[in-house]
């Protein structure tokens, strides 16, 4: 099936769907349950004209663009240091692992408590979501890499950050990828979370003022950019990947 077909298909698809939604709202199901189509572009239109949807959205993207990158950033880094360090890795993992096991949603009032009602709590939050989704990642690409790389980089005389970015991280950079666009919608979870606990901004906050369906849309859209944005990055970084199959294929 050809690429224009398969667009149509998904075009008719999200067209029929929204087509019975509308239908169905205030005939069959009773609007206050489901809303409708219409309703909700409304409300999006509305609430983007008089500026407090972008107000909110820009509240809670600043949330997800602090803690994300410094959560993964800080799971990869570790994840990484466990890998290279077995008497670390026995030392701290059961201790990880056990504080996987805590619901971090359910931190959410204690960094209310901690941080205050600001942008800070939230901040917290989506950093403990998107740190042990990362570190899981890397920490498995560790364990899983060919250890056969890093000795023979090591007899060519191949040390220290270049050992690193040279060798280690290509080979584990699948890992880190996976990690990095499987947290993206997390990250999101975790603000909206931290704003529905307590906030006085942020789309979460706007959720009990407007319709819940265009603070939906709006989430949808961020998590979409950002893992479009995540694709092309990691297209790029692992270009060196696609080559070297294609020379394999090739030979």
């Amino acid at each position: 099936m050809g690429a224009i077909s398969v667009t149509l298909i998904r075009f008719a698809i999200v067209i029929g769907f929204f087509a019975l939604w509308e239908i169905a709202s205030g005939r069959w199901i009773e609007p206050f349950l489901i809303s409708s189509p219409s309703r909700i572009f409304t409300s999006l239109f509305t609430g983007f004209y008089s500026g407090d949807l972008l107000q909110h959205t820009w509240v809670t993207f600043q949330e997800v663009a602090i803690g994300f990158p410094v959560g993964a950033i800080a799971g990869i880094g570790l994840g990484y240091a466990f890998g290279r360090s077995r008497v670390l890795a026995d030392i701290f993992e059961p201790i990880i692992i056990a504080l996987n096991g805590i619901p971090r949603t359910a931190l959410a009032p204690l960094f209310i408590v901690w941080l205050g009602i600001g942008v800070w709590s939230k901040v917290g939050v989506v950093f403990l979501l998107t740190f042990f989704l990362n570190f899981f990642n890397t920490y498995t690409g560790m364990r899983q890499m060919d250890q056969e790389y890093v000795d023979l980089a090591s007899l060519m005389g191949v040390k220290g950050w270049k050992l690193t970015f040279k060798v280690i991280f290509p080979a584990i950079s699948p890992y880190v990828f996976t990690g990095i666009r499987t947290s993206i919608p997390f990250a999101v979870i975790g603000a909206i979370v931290g704003e529905f606990v307590a906030a006085t901004e942020g789309v979460g906050f706007f959720f009990r003022t407007a319709d819940v369906f265009v603070g939906i849309i709006v989430l949808m859209i961020m998590v979409i950019i950002m893992d479009k944005i995540a694709a092309i990055i990691e297209k790029r970084a692992l270009r060196w990947q696609t080559q070297t199959e294609h020379i394999q294929i090739q030979a």
